[in-house]
């Protein structure tokens, strides 16, 4: 690591010590949202399916009565959930990026009150969809029961419920039609996959939910604290294991997974910090979150932090923001990201790096 002099570095008005952070819980909804987080750990993601399927297009905590995924889980499935007792869910998905031959699929497990709503509400779903498409072709998945999956007139577009335990797993996919063989393949590996994670997991009691860790040897301390925050329910502010926080990474096929770097634990606040190995394991990490695209462009971090490594994003996203700089302080890796102006990183992007860089050497 090169030498900083945090005393040259220009902060603004950023803090640069540690800040504590307590999660905000305050309703029922945020209650059931702990569970929903920790399902991320052994939630599948589209692209140990197909490895075509590469780029983040969202992850979402699904809340009852709330939220709609387009064809993963459509307003109508509201009160199904409801009156079968939703009680957390998940979902994330990824896609080609392509142009000419569009493929995504999104993948979400949701949790019921008992094992008998869960398969209910797996046959309401597809009872739904039934309707809604009449001319749908039911697709075949040997080996499982309590389990629907279908594909469109077209061919261009699949659906999947599958209870398992209390939870129903549901998948939508998007394909070319000519690639109708590969849909059914996937169904069934979607099948396979998501119910092998689930086969050794045991759903958290209404009343440990609390008791879930939010902060666990206070990581999130380490992440530049956001101005606002709302309940957890709301806000993917906190802490997360490693396989959870896989659903949030842009690229799959440049990071799969954090098994190279060490990766155990990661805060999400105004910064994301992840905690490594060790430096050469945090450096190595650094190299892959700042290796540009092909319409990337790499540009200088800010002055005194020579480790510093910084990107212009071409791709645009509601995902992130455009501009994003990576520092290392020993083991632990930090992103920050923040708007621009043209060609241009707004200031505020180099203070809050350098912010982030003095949090992290201050608190070790």
């Amino acid at each position: 690591m090169s030498p900083v002099d945090l005393a040259a570095l220009d902060y603004g008005t950023f803090p640069t010590e540690p800040t504590p952070f307590e999660i905000k819980v305050s309703t029922d909804v945020d209650i059931y949202a702990l569970e929903s987080r920790r399902m991320l750990d052994f939630l599948i993601s589209p692209y140990t399916v197909d490895p075509e399927l590469r780029y983040l297009r969202e992850t979402s905590i699904l809340r009852s009565g709330t939220d709609t995924l387009n064809d993963l889980t459509p307003e109508e499935f509201v009160p199904i959930a409801d009156k079968n007792f939703f009680v957390s869910g998940v979902a994330t998905g990824r896609s080609n990026n392509s142009l000419r031959t569009f493929k995504d699929t999104v993948v979400g497990l949701m949790r019921f009150g008992t094992d008998a709503y869960a398969r209910t509400a797996a046959a309401e779903f597809n009872a739904f969809t039934e309707s809604k498409t009449p001319s749908r072709r039911k697709v075949e998945l040997a080996g499982y029961t309590d389990t629907y999956a279908g594909v469109s007139p077209d061919q261009e577009r699949a659906q999947l419920y599958a209870a398992h335990g209390p939870y129903v797993i549901v998948a939508a996919i998007q394909a070319p039609a000519t690639e109708i063989d590969k849909t059914r393949e996937h169904l069934k590996r979607i099948l396979d996959l998501q119910s092998a994670a689930l086969n050794d997991v045991t759903p958290t009691l209404p009343d440990e939910m609390l008791d879930l860790p939010t902060n666990p040897d206070g990581i999130v301390n380490l992440a530049l604290p956001s101005e606002y925050q709302s309940g957890v329910a709301y806000d993917d502010s906190g802490a997360f294991s490693a396989a959870a926080h896989t659903h949030w990474e842009y690229d799959a096929a440049a990071i799969p997974d954090y098994n190279a770097y060490g990766v155990d634990l990661v805060a999400r606040n105004n910064a994301i910090v992840y905690r490594t190995a060790g430096v050469s394991q945090a450096f190595a990490l650094q190299n892959v979150l700042t290796r540009p695209s092909k319409y990337d462009k790499e540009f200088d971090g800010p002055p005194g932090l020579a480790d510093a490594r910084c990107v212009h994003r071409d791709e645009t996203s509601p995902l992130f923001e455009p501009y994003y700089c990576v520092v290392v302080y020993d083991r632990y890796v930090a992103l920050v990201d923040d708007m621009g102006f043209g060609d241009l990183p707004s200031p505020e992007l180099f203070q809050s790096t350098s912010a982030q860089y003095a949090i992290l050497a201050g608190s070790r």
